[in-house]
């Protein structure tokens, strides 16, 4: 090959690439973007619903009322036995005697010395206020002389509540369940056989034959 043949090789291998080169750079010439400054959105920290944010359902529920069970409430209760009896005319010991305690003023058992904060706290030992007191005596009361560290299954709590209910001469009736009522009522559904009554009533004066 003689050097006119070989210069004209290499000038379109020179030519071709930068025909490349300018293919590759025309666009960054032409089309110019800026980042904004401020971002349209921005993705912060995924927030997870926690059990706590639920709102509490009303007391007692179903499945607390059912686990009302005085024969699981007396195997329970042994856990109580080292400082408490329910038995009648029982004698108060290191915590007092529990006979009648459903439905009677907190800290007011004759011969008993209380805690001030318990006989200051005007409680009345209903259902719920037993399940709270319960679950963690000296958070639910502080100040307590209570010092026990709680029953944290509430269908223990339960049984033991129907075990100290039936611990009385006059045992108050069971709780009613709390039922949640659904916030809003689905509207009708419209139907063409629901359409085609509302078309007779306006033909007939409003009776329907």
């Amino acid at each position: 090959m003689d050097e006119l043949g070989f210069n004209k090789i290499a000038g379109a291998i020179l030519a071709t690439a930068l025909g490349v080169m300018v293919l590759r750079t025309a666009p960054h010439i032409f089309i110019h973007s800026e980042m904004p400054s401020t971002p349209a959105y921005r993705v912060g920290p995924l927030e997870v619903a926690s059990k706590d944010d639920a709102e509490p359902l009303p007391f007692p529920q179903l499945v607390w009322v059912d686990a009302m069970d005085s024969t699981r409430g007396l195997k329970v209760f042994k856990k109580c036995t080292s400082c408490h009896n329910a038995d009648i005319d029982g004698a108060n010991g290191t915590g007092p005697n529990l006979w009648n305690v459903v439905g009677s003023t907190a800290g007011v058992k004759d011969g008993f010395k209380y805690s001030n904060a318990l006989v200051t706290s005007g409680k009345t030992w209903t259902y719920e206020e037993l399940d709270g007191f319960l679950a963690k005596p000296t958070k639910y009361v502080s100040g307590t002389n209570m010092n026990f560290v709680g029953l944290k299954k509430e269908t223990d709590r339960a049984a033991v509540i129907e075990l100290l209910r039936l611990a009385s001469a006059s045992p108050l009736s069971k709780p009613t369940p709390q039922l949640v009522e659904n916030e809003s009522t689905p509207e009708a559904e419209v139907t063409p056989q629901s359409l085609n009554l509302e078309t007779k009533e306006k033909d007939h004066g409003g009776e329907v034959h």
